[in-house]
């Protein structure tokens, strides 16, 4: 053992030299060298701020201020640091190079060096992952050799740079792209997509962009799992554009192609995008089908908004997080605002003020509404999730909107949109609400004080412009809240503390709950007394009793026992009733509901 060698290096040292294997940037090196030092029993100094004690070699390997190992003389860590350092240092320095070097390589073995485009083996990688409907692309620029001939192989060169400049430009998501060689190129696009779309967006912007007034040719062919079948269908369709009079594209089948799917057909291709926070995957899909002419709105209702209803089911079935309803919600929003990007809508006269429910966080069904709504020509203002009345009022002052559209997803928060429509009222400005909280009909919308109700923008849009036509009269009166339902509201917290004693009495399984179980039982509790108010706030008992049947399933994804809910309607009873008897025997009834559900 004594004569090891590797015993008498410091540990210190062992992990830095072992760490430059995965040493790719300067970034790296700069941190590895910091805990070689620092392992050393030395310090990491700033280069202007260095005194006697600094060892005069920068660390920083151009990365950041330079900085210095730093330990005073006749120390037993100067002592390693002047033995170890500047070897660490050369080796980091050689392994950067090979690192680049190794990078340069790769890089060169994939990419046209001339487009920066995936070269030919690059491209065979890639139609050999091909699936089945997968559209092969194959182009080929007009009269290239002219260019070559008449002007000379740099202006050739300036133009193959141009055009596959414009390719990238054109390309969504996970299109791929290459360089064939000479001037043929080869796009592959998913079963999704739409190549007759993508070559006219193609063209339109090498028109604009091209260095010489050269065009392009191509054949399009869909790919039945054979990658050299698929790519000689194309290439003979390219053959047939050329001998057609170039300028062109044919497909490799007779007829173009057409596709009878439906927005509700890419819901689960979608969600894999969403579900992942993948916005590219699923702006590319969204757009694709505005590429086959599928409506806007069609688009926002049968894909964007399903796929979101779906999140939330599979929420309540305890099969994804909150985490994963946010991912999903971020990407629905950018693929609202592609939409709204890649499509123009002509504003007639007038504004329509789209906002959520006061209180109301989910925000994306009413930016949904609104686009929706812009599709059918109508000028809209789409506020943020929540935004107070105050602001509302404020901004309906200024903008001279002449109707209001509330959206809201849950009924507690039914108070609020009584908030907006008196805001509304008071300016002479008609209402219109929707969103899941206002059930399939106009019934709670009116006990509300809403002037009209609409299912989706496409209901809304006569509606709407009804009033653009002839304002109608409103009540600038404010619509009165029922006095129980704002007292339940009010008391909802205070009620729910409550009724968590009575709750841990009569449900024992209660005494092993941590402190997360403790406080959603206490926001469960807080829950059933807000929709309890909901319901006699909208005169309408199945607000209650749907909320009942939902939390119940939702408790039982969770494992939670089905005797709990009842338990913790018991609990609720003397509170509530102390409040009002109506109110008592509407809890009563819903908690029968339950009993007699779980007995069935």
């Amino acid at each position: 053992m004594a004569n090891d060698v590797r015993a008498e290096v410091p540990n210190a040292v062992l992990e830095a030299t072992r760490s430059l294997l995965w040493v790719d940037t300067p970034a790296d090196a700069a941190r590895v060298a910091a805990a070689l030092v620092q392992g050393l029993g030395g310090d990491v100094v700033p280069a202007d701020a260095a005194d006697g004690s600094a060892i005069p070699a920068d660390l920083s390997f151009g990365e950041g201020a330079p900085v210095l190992a730093a330990a005073r003389p006749a120390t037993s860590a100067r002592t390693l640091l002047d033995r170890y350092l500047p070897t660490f240092l050369l080796d980091a320095r050689q392994a950067l190079e090979l690192s680049d070097r190794v990078e340069r390589l790769a890089e060169s073995a994939s990419t046209d060096v001339l487009t920066g485009l995936p070269n030919r083996r690059m491209l065979e990688r890639s139609l050999g992952r091909l699936a089945d409907s997968d559209a092969v692309i194959m182009l080929d620029l007009d009269h290239f050799k002219a260019v070559n001939d008449d002007f000379g192989h740099a202006v050739g060169d300036d133009v193959l740079r141009s055009f596959g400049a414009a390719l990238l430009a054109t390309v969504r998501g996970r299109d791929t792209v290459g360089r064939y060689g000479g001037e043929e190129f080869v796009v592959v696009l998913p079963a999704s997509a739409h190549p007759d779309a993508f070559l006219s967006r193609l063209r339109d912007h090498w028109l604009a962009v091209r260095p010489q007034p050269i065009t392009f040719s191509a054949g399009i062919a869909l790919s039945s799992g054979d990658p050299a079948e698929v790519m000689a269908r194309a290439d003979d369709a390219l053959y047939e554009a050329k001998e057609a009079g170039r300028d062109r594209w044919i497909w490799a089948q007779a007829g173009t192609h057409t596709t009878t799917s439906t927005p509700g057909d890419f819901v689960e291709s979608y969600l894999g995008d969403a579900l992942s926070g993948d916005r590219t995957g699923g702006v590319r899909q969204t757009l694709d089908l505005l590429d086959n002419h599928v409506p806007y709105e069609q688009i926002v209702v049968d894909l964007l908004a399903a796929a979101q209803c779906e999140v939330g089911e599979r929420w309540q079935r305890n099969e994804l997080t909150p985490v994963d309803e946010h991912l999903a919600s971020g990407v629905a929003a950018a693929a609202l605002d592609a939409l709204a990007a890649e499509t123009s809508h002509v504003d007639v006269s007038g504004l329509t003020v789209v906002t959520c429910s006061e209180g109301d966080w989910h925000s994306l069904a009413a930016q949904m509404f609104g686009e929706s709504l812009r599709s059918h020509g109508f000028g809209v203002s789409v506020l943020g999730a929540s935004t107070p009345v105050d602001a509302v009022a404020d901004f309906l002052d200024r903008s001279s909107c002449d109707s209001l559209a509330v959206s809201c997803s849950l009924p507690i928060f039914f108070p609020g949109v009584i908030r907006l429509i008196d805001a509304a009222h008071a300016r002479g400005i008609p209402a219109i609400v929707g969103g899941r909280a206002f059930g399939t009909d106009s019934r709670r919308a009116l006990h509300l004080g809403a002037d009209a109700w609409a299912a989706s923008a496409q209901e809304a849009a006569p509606i709407i412009a009804g009033w653009r036509s002839t304002r109608p009269t409103v009540d600038p009166a404010p619509v009165p809240l029922d006095p129980v339902a704002a007292q339940l509201f009010a008391d909802a917290d205070a009620l729910g503390a409550e009724a968590m004693q009575g709750l841990a009495r009569s449900f024992p399984a209660m005494a092993v709950y941590d402190e997360a179980k403790l406080a959603r039982t206490r926001e469960d509790l807080v829950y059933v007394v807000q929709f309890l108010a909901a319901s006699l706030a909208a005169r309408d008992d199945t607000v209650f009793f749907e909320f009942l049947g939902w939390l119940q399933n939702l408790l039982a994804r969770r494992g939670v026992p089905p005797q709990a809910l009842p338990a913790g309607l018991d609990a609720l009873r003397p509170g509530i009733v102390r409040v009002d008897e109506t109110a008592g025997r509407l809890l009563d009834a819903g908690n029968e509901r339950l009993v007699r559900s779980h007995v069935a």
